[in-house]
Formats: structure tokens, sequence, C-alpha cells
């Protein structure tokens, strides 16, 4: 019976044992460094002459993203429509965190008939491609997104 006691107990002990090794062997949680932050164009606003671009930046990162300059390339059904070549920016976002940048853009008249057929209701949506580079103080990074913007009701001269 003492023997039977002590079996299971070095059993017991045995398995103990491999569980904390297991243990002591996995890593912690995956740092995520050095990736390209997800753009979006949030909204679009006419006004005299030009348009208000809201663009947002959502850092996927683990860390603080700071940026210094941004270039900013957009493009309404494939044609480009405003390009900002390296715009001094001080921003930093927090590590998984998003903020909202504005820029001002002129828009020819053809940009500007595009929006207004789209605020007629002649279109249903227009389609809209961006490209940032954020120049961050460690290096060049570039994001691209593309979507669809529409009216806002009740809010002329407003696209989401």
């Amino acid at each position: 019976m003492r023997a039977l006691i002590c079996h299971r107990f070095i059993t017991l002990l045995g398995l103990l044992a491999l569980v904390l090794l297991i243990a002591g062997c996995q890593s912690g949680p995956r740092q995520i460094r050095g990736e390209a932050p997800l753009v979006s164009l949030e909204s679009v606003h006419l006004g005299q002459g030009a348009a208000s671009l809201q663009v947002a930046i959502r850092n996927v990162n683990d860390s603080r993203l700071e940026l210094s300059e941004v270039k900013l390339n957009l493009s309404l059904d494939e044609r480009e429509i405003a390009g900002l070549d390296l715009v001094p920016v001080d921003l930093s976002v927090a590590p998984r965190g998003r903020e909202v940048i504005a820029f001002e853009v002129d828009l020819d008249n053809a940009s500007r008939e595009l929006f207004n057929e789209l605020a007629r209701g002649q279109r249903n949506n227009l389609a809209w491609g961006m490209e940032l580079v954020l120049d961050p103080p460690r290096g060049r990074m570039r994001s691209e997104a593309n979507g669809f913007l529409h009216p806002v009701p009740g809010q002329p001269g407003r696209f989401r």
C-alpha cells in the first residue's frame, strides 16, 4: 500500500514538473513592430475651390508611431486628382491607436463635377484610391487604401 502511494506521489510530482517545464518554455505575447499603419479616407468636405480631406491613420504596432512628414496621392475613378509632397506634420499615434489628419487640396473642375454628380444622385458612389508615404524618424513607410464615397445625408458638400 505504501509503495502505491509513493508511486502515485512520484507520478504526480513528475507531471507537475513537466507542466512547469512546458510553461517556462513558452514565449510571451508577440510584439508587433515596424508595420506600416492602416490608412483610410474618413471624409471629404467641399469648400470654396478646395476640399478638406480627413485621413485616418491607425497604428497597428505595439510601439508609438512618430510622424514628421506625409506625402499624399488621391485618385477618384482611377484618375489622380490631388498630390501633396511631404507635408510637415507633428503627429504621434499611440500603440494600437488611431489619429485623424486634415489636408486641404485644390480640386480641378472635372473632380468637382464628379462630386456634384454624386451629390445630385446621378451616381451611386465615387471610387477613391489613396497612397500615403509616411516619414517617421526610422525610415519611410508606404500605405495604400481604397473605397467608395457617398454623400452624407443632410450635409451638402460632405462625403464619406
